[in-house]
C-alpha cells in the first residue's frame, strides 16, 4: 500500500507543478502583450468541446455537457419546429406527409432494385 500513495502523491505533485507552470505562463504572455494582443488573448480563454469547434450552449447560455445536451443544442439551433397536426395548406395542397414506416416500406418497394445507389440509373 505505500507503494500506491507514494504513486498517488507524486501524480499529485505533478499535476500542481503543471498548473503551476501554465499560470505563471500565462500571467508572464499577458505582461507582454500590447494593443490588440490581448484581445486575441482572451480567445484563447474561451471554452471549446475541441481544438477544431466552437462549445455548444443551450437557449439559457449555459454550455451543452453530454450527449443529450449537445443533440438538444443542435436540434433547437437548427431544425424549427415541424407545423402542428392540424396545419392545412392553402387551397387545398399538400405540403408534408409524415414520414412513418409504412410510408417508408412502400417507397423502398416501389424503388428499383437492378442499380446500384447513385449510379443514376432507375
Amino acid at each position: 500500500m505505500a507503494g500506491i500513495s507514494r504513486v498517488q502523491e507524486a501524480r499529485r505533485n505533478l499535476q500542481r507543478a503543471i498548473r503551476k507552470a501554465k499560470k505563471e505562463c500565462w500571467n508572464r504572455f499577458l505582461q507582454g502583450t500590447e494593443g490588440r494582443e490581448l484581445w486575441t488573448a482572451t480567445g484563447y480563454t474561451k471554452p471549446r468541446i475541441d481544438k477544431a469547434g466552437q462549445s455548444l450552449t443551450l437557449e439559457d447560455g449555459s454550455i451543452a455537457e453530454g450527449h443529450q445536451d449537445r443533440e438538444q443544442a443542435i436540434l433547437t439551433a437548427h431544425f424549427p419546429p415541424g407545423p402542428s397536426d392540424s396545419y392545412s395548406p392553402a387551397g387545398g395542397w399538400q405540403a408534408f406527409q409524415r414520414v412513418t414506416p409504412d410510408l417508408v416500406g412502400s417507397l423502398l418497394g416501389k424503388a428499383s432494385n437492378t442499380a446500384a445507389p447513385a449510379s443514376g440509373k432507375n
